[in-house]
């Protein structure tokens, strides 16, 4: 098993040039979640832009009125 680190905690990792570098991480309690720096994938980025330009299209195009009485 991999050892788990310890709650709220200094995480040191090393880089590609050698150097040390020291990030906090901040273990949740009861959920074994750590939260760190990161970064966001690129397709979530493209899905969240697919989604927002739908959502304004779908706006404009089903919130308006009929033009013609039914």
């Amino acid at each position: 098993m991999t050892n788990a680190p310890k709650p709220n905690e200094v995480e040191r990792t090393e880089t590609a040039s050698g150097q040390v570098a020291e990030h906090s991480v901040y273990v949740y309690e009861s959920g074994g979640i750590s939260e760190r720096d990161g970064h966001i994938p690129v397709w979530l980025w493209v899905v969240v832009v697919t989604l927002l330009i739908w959502g304004i299209y779908y706006l404009v195009t089903y919130w308006n009125a009929p033009l013609v009485p039914m």
